[in-house]
């Protein structure tokens, strides 16, 4: 199982959308609501603000956006917390014999202190944050974190709170489940063709359904 860490195993959406008003304002933008972020939110990163622009938001622009966005967010940060039953959920998979890793798209560096942080990296095989560009898709660091473990992608389930992760399990050929967590209005998720799920106790509900139903075929 590969985890998605910002808004699905860490509960941040409330801070998410503070640090992009505190990067819109300079712009004479915002500031946006929740449901104003799930209008809009789209990876990459930056057709995200393209579309609450209204425009093509150029390269310098970009580069603000970014820097100003991760400054709010760490200052944010001590104020977000992991999602509800995370710990049970790890603690319960890891009982049943569930390999499990984390991929975010998070800066690697930073994501590693902060699983540390709550005491949840002992139940990873593999911890993998972004090292490349700010803002971009998953799909293909998903491809070089499963060939990094060695696990087979037709083995794998994948668990995320946006479209993005649903992408990038089907371009590697993984299964996926999506937590109804903020990113994105649940319609929205739903037209991924996906299973999704109200809370991550729901995530281990749907495995062990997924592996009663593989042992009666």
């Amino acid at each position: 199982m590969v985890w998605d860490w910002n808004g699905t195993l860490f509960d941040d959406f409330e801070q998410v959308v503070s640090a992009v008003n505190e990067g819109l304002a300079p712009y004479g933008l915002g500031p946006i609501t929740a449901t104003h972020y799930r209008d809009h939110y789209t990876r990459p990163v930056k057709r995200f603000y393209d579309s609450l622009f209204g425009r093509e938001v150029a390269d310098a622009e970009w580069a603000d956006l970014d820097r100003r966005f991760h400054e709010a967010y760490r200052r944010l940060l001590p104020t977000a917390r992991p999602a509800a039953g995370a710990e049970e959920v790890l603690e319960t998979l890891a009982g049943r014999g569930v390999t499990q890793s984390l991929l975010s798209m998070y800066p690697h560096d930073e994501l590693v202190v902060l699983v540390r942080r709550f005491g949840l990296h002992p139940w990873f095989v593999a911890t993998d944050g972004l090292r490349g560009r700010p803002g971009d898709r998953k799909a293909a660091h998903l491809a070089a974190h499963l060939d990094r473990i060695g696990v087979d992608a037709a083995s794998v389930l994948v668990v995320g709170d946006a479209l993005d992760d649903a992408e990038a399990a089907a371009a590697v050929g993984a299964a996926c489940v999506l937590y109804d967590s903020g990113s994105h209005h649940r319609a929205h998720l739903e037209e991924a063709g996906v299973p999704v799920v109200e809370s991550l106790l729901d995530v281990v509900t749907h495995l062990a359904e997924g592996q009663s139903s593989d042992r009666r075929s």
